[in-house]
């Protein structure tokens, strides 16, 4: 007598995530406090739309809640941009003897 073979059932595969068209940028006025889902903000971000969500469960960065889903404004896309600007190295001058 044999033991029954474990069936092995083919990976689920999620839908892709919905973008709107016609989205205004960040840093237009009618873009400020236009709401976009992860995904949508990934474009003006240093980060894909799954890190932007991991970002959000974590609490890392700010964002705005309806109680089922998550969306970050433009002024919120634009504070994270400005988080993690890297600015170039200057050379302190000497002091004058």
């Amino acid at each position: 007598m044999t033991a029954p073979q474990a069936t092995k059932s083919a990976p689920r595969k999620r839908p892709a995530p919905k973008i709107r068209e016609g989205l205004p940028a960040p840093n237009t006025p009618e873009g400020e406090l236009f709401h976009y889902t992860p995904f949508e903000a990934a474009p003006w971000t240093p980060f894909g739309g799954r890190k932007l969500m991991e970002m959000i469960r974590l609490r890392e960065i700010e964002f705005v809640s309806n109680g089922r889903d998550n969306y970050l404004t433009g002024r919120q896309i634009a504070a994270l941009n400005e988080r993690y600007i890297v600015k170039p190295f200057s050379k302190a001058e000497r002091a004058a003897a």
